[in-house]
């Protein structure tokens, strides 16, 4: 787990002093994305996996709000061994020509990883670090509150600070990267920390439709008794636009 946030740091750090600021046009007033991914055995094994995912972004005067929810589910034999639920609402405003202040809410189900449902709203601050015709560096900084009921213990509520960095990169005219790694801590608890990174490269197919591959990582530095520390989901997806 500490490769790979090093490698993502690394990644940040070798690209971002190359990167020169230079002005974009600008972005659609609505824009938004759903995927689908599905990969299923037969024969000496049954197994089904299973991917929905949908992103809305509204840009209405000076705010910008971003909607996301993702589920998968895994079944072998007949039986459900994973199934993650996730979405998010995000809303920030610009006070500055890069800088933006934001409020967000954040839900996660993962029974199978010790979280029947964790529940975080924060505020904070977002900017773009870095920007340039085909790459970007952005990075946010926030408090919040955070809820969780846990499966066979005792729910916990904490205060939160988390920071997250974010890189993207028009690879090509029809291939882009994103990676994106966040770590959120309790308050005053400063071993109760998470870090999630998503690394993901998407091919366009056509104006509408694209392929995309990625790479989920989570990790709970003190995760509920009985289950691991580390969740990786990795996926192949159709992506549609709109």
């Amino acid at each position: 787990m500490t490769h790979r946030m090093a490698l993502s740091l690394l990644l940040t750090a070798i690209i971002a002093p190359g990167l020169m600021a230079q002005t974009a046009a600008a972005p659609p007033r609505h824009e938004g994305t759903a995927e689908a991914s599905f990969v299923g055995t037969t024969g000496n094994s049954s197994t089904q996996s299973v991917g929905f995912g949908a992103e809305l972004i509204v840009r209405p005067g000076g705010w910008e709000t971003r909607y996301k929810s993702a589920y998968v589910r895994s079944v072998v034999g007949g039986v459900i061994k994973a199934q993650t639920v996730t979405a998010a609402a995000r809303a920030q405003r610009k006070f500055a020509d890069r800088v933006s202040v934001f409020s967000q809410y954040g839900y996660l189900s993962n029974k199978f990883a010790g979280t029947l449902a964790r529940h975080t709203a924060d505020l904070g601050i977002a900017g773009t670090v870095i920007k340039r015709v085909g790459q970007s560096v952005t990075a946010d900084a926030g408090f919040g509150y955070a809820t969780d009921t846990r499966v066979g213990r005792p729910g916990v509520s904490t205060a939160t600070a988390g920071a997250g960095v974010t890189y993207k990169w028009k690879v090509s005219t029809t291939a882009d990267l994103t990676d994106d790694g966040r770590y959120v801590g309790s308050v005053p608890k400063g071993a109760d920390w998470r870090y999630t990174n998503v690394l993901a490269l998407a091919a366009r197919i056509n104006s509408a439709l694209s392929l995309k591959v990625s790479n989920t990582v989570r990790y709970v530095n003190v995760p509920v008794t009985g289950f691991e520390s580390t969740d990786v989901i990795t996926a192949v997806a159709i992506v549609a636009k709109f």
